[in-house]
């Protein structure tokens, strides 16, 4: 670790370097900086450190360290201590570049679409693999996307939840010449990866919005039969979370047969995705549970009453029929 005056002065050192070799002795080592020109407007940095002040040491050769910028004087993609000899690096690492290039590109490619498919170059997708997975996602994953967004959120009055575009641009590894010219232009840079990502990705966009459709379609569905289970478990969920209980007393009306018992209480607080499972209740009631009931579970649509402390805190409409 570099003292504050070491580092001051190999700072201001290495900002006066301007060609040839860098030498100088950091803590216990000696470093070697070696300049190569890249072109007019950048130099790439090699490095060495040796432990000893004289000779040659057995795997002490020239790694890269990093790419200086003729323009501005910085280095980027700094690596080992060169990382300590310019200040604010962490604004000009490869991996801060890629996550703000990724956030640039994809913010402008969000605002072209702009949550409107009459943007996009396409209406129908041609691609015959994204039209199969679309047609996969839309049969088994469009149903639970909307279930889950009906018991976690708060969208009783249908609005129109999942209608956001979203850009799911990533960048490709930067290279020898992809990141010079980034750090030159990055307006022009992001640009120009906007426009091809946007061009390249027609029939992926098109599918996300037709996503989208089947999904708010399957919430709506949802919303238009307040008696099936799903609203059932939202007001269990909802009436459970209000409490502090470890424990609940539940009544449960199976083919005529009404059963109290006690049950963990942090199952009814997130979606049971069908049954609730016998598992979770008292011990000497489940050997009872399974007498009349056999082995198994039960269902939302099986529990009639939840109480805590003596206190009702759900109950469903009628009795045990």
């Amino acid at each position: 670790m570099l003292r504050p005056e070491e580092l001051t002065a190999l700072r201001r050192d290495f900002a006066g370097w301007q060609t040839g070799t860098f030498r100088c002795k950091v803590s216990s080592y000696y470093l070697t900086l070696f300049r190569v020109s890249k072109s007019a407007d950048f130099d790439y940095l090699y490095c060495r450190r040796r432990y000893n002040a004289t000779g040659l040491e057995r795997g002490c050769e020239f790694e890269y360290a990093g790419i200086y910028c003729k323009r501005d004087g910085l280095v980027y993609d700094g690596q080992y201590v060169i990382r300590e000899l310019v200040d604010g690096y962490e604004t000009r690492g490869a991996e801060a570049l890629t996550a703000t290039l990724k956030a640039d590109v994809r913010r402008s490619v969000e605002e072209t679409i702009a949550n409107d498919r009459k943007n996009l170059s396409v209406t129908e997708i041609a691609d015959k693999w994204i039209l199969e997975r679309l047609e996969q996602n839309i049969k088994n994953s469009a149903p639970s996307k909307a279930r889950n967004e009906f018991l976690s959120g708060d969208y009783d009055d249908g609005e129109d939840f999942t209608r956001i575009f979203r850009c799911d641009y990533s960048p490709e590894r930067w290279t020898e010449d992809s990141l010079p010219a980034y750090i030159l232009d990055p307006e022009g840079y992001v640009a120009a990866e906007a426009a091809a990502h946007i061009e390249s990705n027609q029939d992926d966009m098109l599918a996300e919005f037709l996503y989208t459709d089947a999904v708010m379609a399957a919430y709506k569905a949802i919303l238009e039969n307040p008696q099936t289970s799903v609203h059932r478990v939202k007001r269990i969920m909802a009436a459970v979370s209000a409490t502090s209980a470890q424990t609940v007393t539940v009544t449960i009306c199976k083919g005529g047969t009404a059963f109290t018992f006690k049950a963990e209480a942090s199952q009814f607080r997130s979606d049971c995705s069908g049954t609730y499972s016998n598992w979770n209740i008292k011990a000497a009631d489940r050997k009872e549970f399974e007498r009349i009931f056999g082995r198994g579970s039960y269902t939302p649509d099986d529990i009639t009453l939840i109480e805590y402390s003596r206190k009702v805190l759900y109950s469903a409409d009628g009795g045990c029929n």
